[in-house]
């Protein structure tokens, strides 16, 4: 940990978190930290523009904003800032977004406080830190052909029950092109019919379980 005083910025929608994670790493670093806290990605952007971050704990479930917007927005205004992501989502191509924009940290909402702390602490040592499901979603992407836009299109579409004709007319695309992405989804995703693609596109993170 550097010896001069951390600038941390918390971004969270949720009062509660904010006091919660404020506190916690008051206590765990002392006078060695400046904490601001913001509830909105306007507020965030705003501190940003008026003081310089070293490191932004940063919930990308915003109302205001979308995640990778906002990321993009602090670093505009705070080159050099580290941001750590935290999240709920772990599908796939959500998480294949922040590793490509190149945060050094993410965490998902169930992360106990002391790796939160971790976390922050390992960050701000010049250093990335990634949970432990962000690290084997990592290796996926790193190992894994990855769909394209449409075809993640296309895949949801199947998966909510729509037919060729129909996903063929929400995107304004033929049935052949349509027959051409579902072709592609099943080599990518090594599946023999569309059980097995639904299957294999949740085992990868590339469809949420609660849609099924």
């Amino acid at each position: 940990m550097a010896k001069s005083e951390l600038k941390i910025l918390l971004v969270d929608d949720h009062d509660i978190v904010l006091r919660g994670m404020r506190h916690l790493i008051e206590d765990s670093l002392g006078d060695r930290c400046h904490v601001d806290v913001a509830m909105t990605a306007a507020d965030a952007l705003s501190l940003a523009s008026v003081r310089t971050y070293d490191l932004c704990l940063l919930d990308v479930e915003l109302p205001d904003a979308s995640g990778i917007t906002l990321l993009r927005e602090i670093r505009k205004k705070c080159p050099a800032i580290k941001i750590i992501v935290n999240t709920i989502h772990e599908e796939l191509w959500i998480i294949k977004d922040y590793f490509d924009a190149k945060v050094e940290g993410i965490l998902f909402k169930d992360a106990l406080s002391n790796e939160i702390a971790t976390a922050i602490c390992r960050v701000a040592d010049e250093g990335t830190y990634f949970c432990k499901r962000a690290a084997r979603l990592r290796r996926l992407i790193e190992t894994y052909e990855m769909p394209s836009p449409k075809e993640l299109e296309v895949l949801r579409l199947i998966a909510s029950g729509k037919k060729t004709n129909d996903i063929a007319a929400e995107m304004g695309l033929s049935p052949n092109t349509i027959e051409t992405h579902r072709r592609h989804l099943l080599s990518k995703l090594q599946a023999r019919n569309s059980a097995e693609l639904m299957l294999n596109a949740i085992a990868h993170g590339l469809l949420p379980t609660h849609r099924f």
